[in-house]
């Protein structure tokens, strides 16, 4: 591998090649992005973190047979999705309207 060269680069995967810093300045900012973010004053987002991060959830998740992280993960993705879809635009007035 090249001195600079990304591991995880689509292009060269850590050969070397001119992505190699656009692919890792990517993969920096995905990292730094939640996959959910909850607002503790709707109740709403509270069940969504407590469907994700109860008792029931995480034994599920680690348990014999579990996902572990990963299906944290998906059911945060999954979560995430359900807090974006709650609000529907009204395009008739443009201004959202809860579903």
């Amino acid at each position: 591998m090249m001195k600079g060269a990304f591991a995880g680069c689509k292009w060269c995967d850590g050969s070397g090649c001119l992505a190699c810093q656009e692919e890792r300045t990517k993969a920096e900012q995905r990292a730094m992005e939640p996959i959910f973010t909850a607002d503790t004053n709707n109740p709403h987002d509270m069940q969504l973190c407590k469907d994700l991060l109860g008792r029931g959830a995480i034994e599920c998740a680690f348990g014999p047979d579990g996902g572990g992280i990963e299906e944290v993960k998906r059911n945060a993705a999954i979560a995430s999705f359900l807090q974006a879809v709650r609000v529907i635009p009204d395009e008739s007035y443009g201004e959202a309207v809860p579903a």
